[in-house]
């Protein structure tokens, strides 16, 4: 999947020797500076605790999904990375799929540093070729803020069929990983691992010599179109100098994203996917949840980081819960808004209120839904149906529900 990071020295990717898979983690505030307190520890001989690793996945079983997600437009993949103020959404959406190749744009937040002040939002996008999606052995993993990115030889958010193929066959296969092109980060890099580079096109690039971790594919938990399924996901190890980094592809050769990545100095996970349904049958469940009157959880509903202003890549969700209410003009619906635990119980109480009074006010005033067949709840974190102790489960316990009366 993708690996999103800006080209400065204020955004630092979480994940040593290019390894990186979310933006949103490389633009944490104070990122920077622990990234700098660690090089500091590694040349004094006392470098801090080990980081953080992704939960012990379990092979596929029979009930692993076999679902193919399509490179499509409109496609929606989001990713979470763990902070003290709270899980942050990066967001990539195919925004075309044409015979010469698939291009996506990349969103994410970053707090503000001043308080009270909205979250900053960044945007970069990336073309790839349909050649490259075929074939490619080169990863172009960093994406620079504003720019419109093409790299012909090259894929920039999964590897390409021939590299899944290569693993699932042989158990290995080279892989040229683009170098973090900061200069401080590079150093850190080149300090504790002494990596190798090689040229590409103008830019660095790590050696990669990926080898399959086991036999059998891993069960990645994913919400896929608001249901919580398992994908499958091959899991690959390489060396780059003396340390060792994992990533984990949908075993899909028609659409292989990086799922997750470990490496020495970060996580990085993707939790949500979401694209346009194939059958009318896909799209009327929620319908028909509702006149059975069962409880629906949404997951298609984006909001800015820590925020109740809701993204425009909700629109599609937000007209599929007006249709359904247009089509039964004699319904009325609950929105409850629901948090994870990360912050106080007020704090969640307060944003899951705010977020279920954004939803309806977006039904009334974009879709011409009466105000007084919605009503509004906020539940904070008192709620969940998952552990907070993991991404995946904090996701998922950040949602709206409706519920028909």
């Amino acid at each position: 999947m993708k690996a999103v990071q800006c080209k400065s020295s204020a955004h630092h990717l979480a994940l040593a020797a290019a390894i990186a898979l979310a933006a949103l983690a490389s633009t944490l505030p104070g990122l920077a500076q622990s990234l700098a307190d660690r090089l500091k520890g590694v040349q004094s001989g006392h470098e801090g605790p080990p980081p953080p690793s992704l939960p012990a996945w379990k092979p596929v079983t029979s009930a692993t999904s076999s679902m193919t997600i399509p490179l499509v437009r409109g496609l929606l993949v989001s990713g979470a990375q763990a902070s003290d103020k709270g899980d942050q959404e990066q967001i990539r959406k195919i925004e075309q799929v044409a015979p010469a190749g698939a291009t996506m744009v990349v969103e994410w937040d970053t707090p503000s540093s001043t308080p009270g002040k909205p979250p900053d939002r960044k945007v970069s996008s990336r073309t790839v070729d349909k050649a490259d999606l075929a074939t490619s052995h080169r990863f172009m993993i960093y994406y620079v803020i504003g720019k419109m990115e093409h790299f012909p030889g090259s894929t920039g958010w999964g590897t390409s069929a021939e590299v899944i193929n290569q693993l699932r066959s042989t158990g290995a296969s080279e892989l040229l990983l683009e170098a973090n092109p900061d200069p401080m980060m590079t150093m850190f890099t080149l300090t504790t691992t002494k990596t190798q580079l090689v040229g590409w096109n103008g830019h660095p690039m790590n050696k990669c010599e990926m080898h399959r971790v086991g036999t059998t594919d891993v069960a990645m938990p994913m919400l896929v179109n608001g249901d919580r399924v398992e994908l499958p996901a091959i899991q690959a190890s390489c060396m780059i100098g003396s340390d060792e980094s994992h990533l984990f592809f949908l075993d899909q050769p028609s659409n292989p994203m990086l799922l997750a990545s470990k490496g020495p100095d970060g996580i990085s996970q993707m939790v949500k996917i979401d694209f346009p349904p194939e059958t009318p049958a896909q799209a009327s469940s929620m319908e028909q949840a509702l006149a059975q009157k069962k409880p629906v959880e949404i997951y298609g509903i984006y909001f800015d980081f820590n925020s109740a202003t809701i993204k425009p890549d909700s629109e599609a969700v937000l007209k599929q819960i007006s249709d359904i209410l247009h089509k039964n003009p004699d319904w009325k619906l609950s929105v409850a808004g629901h948090t994870d635990n990360v912050g106080d119980a007020s704090t969640n109480q307060g944003l899951s209120e705010r977020r279920a009074a954004a939803v309806k006010n977006a039904l009334v005033n974009e879709y011409q839904i009466a105000a007084d067949r919605l009503t509004t709840r906020g539940y904070g974190a008192s709620r969940p149906i998952e552990s907070n102790s993991t991404v995946e489960g904090r996701a998922r316990n950040r949602r709206v529900e409706l519920q028909r009366q």
